[in-house]
């Protein structure tokens, strides 16, 4: 007697089954196929990618080898068209390599241009903008734009926790001495003289900018206390 309850018990659950079949079969071959589908995609997708970086930096060398090698305007402007195609991280490298190209053959102006783009560019990381940012008051200072310098880099001078602050006070105190600001330029370079963990060689530029200021501009702090050690000998 089990043995029927069994088997019938049996026959309803084939039938549930099939009714459940007939009614989503279709669905779960439609996801079973968009599975596959997926990572079929994802993987065909991951090759794709890999093969166009790696074509992407093989033509990297190869412009950047040109400019290396010839230096010529026409290098140049290969590296700037590769820029305008090439991935993210390559397109930032080729931005920056042609500044640099085209700075060395003192077309500053072109330089500058490519260096705002990167300096104002949000799908640039922040730390490559901000050196972007540098670089291009580097140029500008040399330029005689000592302003468009200081509004280059002005919220870096003011950040202590930038990588670049250091870098920053150097930049707006030439800045600063350029436009004769020599009080403004003295407090930059005061800063970066006693700035803990500063490079020695940085420090060593400060002390000599200090120096030429003092020169053409004595120190008010040390007027006032060479008078006051007179007073104190007076009495």
């Amino acid at each position: 007697m089990s043995d029927i309850f069994q088997e019938v018990e049996e026959d309803l659950r084939r039938e549930r089954l099939r009714k459940l079949w007939d009614r989503f079969g279709i669905y779960i071959i439609l996801v079973a196929v968009l599975i596959v589908a997926i990572t079929a995609g994802y993987r065909g997708y991951e090759a794709w990618r890999t093969g166009r970086e790696r074509a992407a930096g093989d033509a990297y060398l190869e412009v950047v080898k040109a400019v290396d090698e010839t230096g010529t305007s026409s290098a140049v402007t290969s590296l700037i068209e590769y820029a305008d195609d090439a991935p993210a991280g390559f397109q930032m490298l080729a931005r920056f390599r042609a500044a640099a190209a085209l700075s060395a053959q003192d077309d500053d102006a072109g330089a500058a241009d490519i260096l705002r783009g990167l300096a104002a560019d949000s799908d640039v990381a922040p730390l490559y903008r901000d050196l972007a940012s540098l670089r291009l008051a580097q140029i500008l200072i040399d330029e005689g734009d000592a302003a468009g310098a200081r509004k280059a880099i002005g919220g870096l001078s003011e950040d202590s926790g930038s990588p670049y602050y250091l870098a920053a006070q150097e930049l707006m105190g030439l800045a600063a001495y350029t436009e004769d600001d020599l009080e403004a330029a003295r407090q930059h370079f005061a800063t970066l003289r006693d700035a803990a963990g500063a490079p020695q060689p940085m420090v060593q530029r400060a002390r000599l900018m200090l120096a030429l200021i003092t020169q053409t501009a004595p120190d008010p702090a040390d007027a006032d206390g060479e008078a006051a050690e007179t007073a104190q000998e007076t009495n």
